[in-house]
C-alpha cells in the first residue's frame, strides 16, 4: 500500500492557515508569553549542537506547559512516528493496532467489513469489494470515498491507522460516511464479519488456457496458485497450454511468495535483485529448476496501480523471455521494508534495500513499461489517473542508473477487455509456434 503520507503532508499544510485565521483575535494574531528569559547564547549552541538535548526540553515544555494533560506515550509515538514517515512514503511506525491489522493483511484473514480501500488522487477510495461481505450487502462500490470512520475524519492518517480502525471484532458495528461521484455524502451502519482477502482465483477461458487473478502476495500465495494449476491440468483433456496473471490493481505483499511464483515458471536466472546499505540487505535470488510449469507459455497483465512485489513478478517473467507483459506501465514502487516487531507490541517498517528486475534496471520511481500498451476502462473515466511511486513526497530515486525502457506498442483501443484478449491471442500464437515444425534443412 503505498502514498499515504501523501495524505497528513497536504493536509497539514493546508489547515495551518485556516486555523490561524479563524483562532486569532481581530487585534493581535497571537498571545506571546513574553516572561519566558532569552537563553544564553552558549546554552543555545549547545542545544542546537545536541538534537536529543534539544527534543528532551520541547517534551519538558509540553509536559510541563501545554494546555491540556497529555499521555506521555502518546508524545513518543507522535514523535517516533514523525521521524520515521520523514524518511520515505513506505518507512513507518506501527501502534499496537495498526501492527495487528497489518499481521492481518499479510495472514489474509480478519474481522472486518469486506472492502479494500486505497489512497488516490487526494482521497481515500474504494478500489475493490469483496464478494458476500458486509461492504457488499450494504452497497458500496468501487469508486465510492470514504470521509470518515466511526465519526471520525481520515484528515492527518496514515493508511496503516485507518485500516486499524476499519476492523475489529467479529460482530462489532463499523459507521463509514462516504461520497459517491456528485451525490451528497451518506453513511451506512455495518457489522463486522471474518473476511478471507482473495489471494490468488484461476479459471478457465477455454480448456488449456487459464486466467489467473492476483490480488494481493499473502502467505502461501506461491502454494496456493501451484495448487489451483495442477486441479486445472488434471480437469484440461491436453494439459494447460497457457497461462494469463493478472496482477493489474495488485498493490504488492510478502515479496518471497512473488519470488516463489516467479519461480513456478522459471527453470532457471535471477528474479530480483536487492541492494542496500549492507551485505545483508543485498542479494540476488534466483529460479530453481523442476517445476512443472517452467515451459508453459506465460503472459501478465499490469497498469499503474501494479506495484511493489507484483512488479517483481511481472519484471522477473519478461526480462527471462518467458512472459509478454500487457497493459500501463506500472506504479514503480521498488524498496523492499523490513518489519522490527518492538517490545510494547508496535513495530517499526524500515525501507531497507532497492528492487532491481534481471536487466538490472531499478524498478524505484520507474516502474516496469510493458511490451504492449493496452489502457484501463476505468468506470469513471473523468477519474484522474494513477499516480506514481515517483509522485509521492518523499519518493526515494532508482538509485543507480536504469537500463532503457522496453520498446512499446502502442495499442488503440481503451477497452479493459482487450488486455484479456490480447493476452489470449499472444499465448495461442506462442503455442502455434512451438508446434510449427522446422524448416527443411537445405543442402
Amino acid at each position: 500500500m503505498t502514498g499515504f503520507v501523501n495524505g497528513a503532508y497536504r493536509s497539514a499544510l493546508l489547515l495551518l492557515p485556516v486555523a490561524l485565521a479563524v483562532a486569532a483575535p481581530p487585534a493581535r494574531a497571537q498571545e506571546i508569553d513574553e516572561t519566558v528569559p532569552r537563553e544564553q547564547a552558549g546554552r543555545a549552541q549547545r542545544v542546537l549542537s545536541d538534537p536529543e538535548a534539544l527534543f528532551r526540553r520541547v517534551l519538558t515544555h509540553i509536559q510541563d506547559e501545554y494546555v491540556d494533560e497529555v499521555e506521555r506515550r502518546d508524545l513518543y509515538y507522535a514523535a517516533i512516528r514523525g521521524m520515521v514517515r520523514a524518511l520515505d512514503p513506505h518507512s513507518d511506525f506501527l501502534d499496537p493496532d495498526a501492527y495487528r491489522a497489518f499481521q492481518d493483511d499479510l495472514s489474509g484473514i480478519y474481522g472486518g467489513a469486506g472492502f479494500q480501500v486505497e489512497y488516490r488522487a487526494g482521497q481515500y477510495e474504494v478500489v475493490k469489494v469483496f464478494p458476500e461481505s458486509p461492504a457488499e450487502r450494504v452497497g458500496l462500490r468501487a469508486g465510492d470515498v470514504v470521509l470518515e470512520v466511526d465519526g471520525k475524519p481520515l484528515v492527518g492518517l496514515a493508511m496503516s491507522e485507518i485500516v486499524a480502525r476499519m476492523r475489529g471484532a467479529v460482530g462489532t458495528v463499523l459507521g463509514l460516511r462516504l461520497r459517491r461521484g456528485e451525490e451528497p455524502p451518506f453513511e451506512v451502519r455495518l457489522v463486522r464479519q471474518v473476511v478471507e482477502l482473495p489471494t490468488v482465483q484461476a479459471e478457465f477461458l477455454e480448456p488449456g488456457y487459464v486466467l489467473v487473478r492476483i490480488h494481493y502476495f499473502h502467505e502461501r500465495a506461491a502454494s496456493r496458485l501451484d495448487e489451483q494449476l495442477r486441479t486445472l491440468d488434471a480437469r484440461s483433456p491436453d494439459g494447460l497450454r497457457g497461462v494469463i496473471l493478472d496482477v493489474r490493481d495488485n498493490p504488492g505483499g510478502v515479496v518471497d511468495e512473488a519470488v516463489g511464483i516467479a519461480d513456478l515458471f522459471l527453470a532457471e536466472g535471477v528474479i530480483v535483485s536487492t541492494r542496500g546499505r549492507t551485505e545483508e540487505e543485498s542479494d540476488d535470488r534466483t529460479a530453481h529448476p523442476g517445476s512443472r510449469w517452467e515451459s508453459l507459455p506465460v503472459a501478465v497483465l499490469v497498469d499503474g496501480y501494479t506495484a511493489s512485489s507484483a512488479e517483481v513478478l511481472a519484471a522477473a517473467l519478461h526480462d527471462n523471455a518467458r512472459a509478454t507483459l500487457i497493459g500501463e506501465q506500472t506504479f514503480g514502487k521498488g524498496t523492499v521494508q523490513r518489519l522490527v516487531e518492538l517490545l510494547d507490541g508496535s513495530a517499526l517498517r524500515l525501507t531497507v534495500s532497492r528492487l532491481y528486475t534481471p536487466a538490472g534496471q531499478a524498478i524505484q520511481g520507474n516502474g516496469i513499461v510493458p511490451d504492449l500498451t493496452v489502457g484501463e476502462a476505468r468506470e469513471d473515466p473523468a477519474r484522474d489517473p494513477p499516480l506514481r511511486e515517483s509522485d509521492l513526497p518523499g519518493a526515494l530515486g532508482p538509485g543507480a542508473e536504469a537500463a532503457d525502457d522496453a520498446p512499446v506498442f502502442d495499442a488503440a483501443a481503451r477497452i479493459d477487455d482487450l488486455a484479456v484478449r490480447l493476452a489470449y491471442q499472444v499465448l495461442r500464437l506462442e503455442e502455434r509456434r512451438r508446434r510449427q515444425p522446422p524448416p527443411p534443412l537445405v543442402p
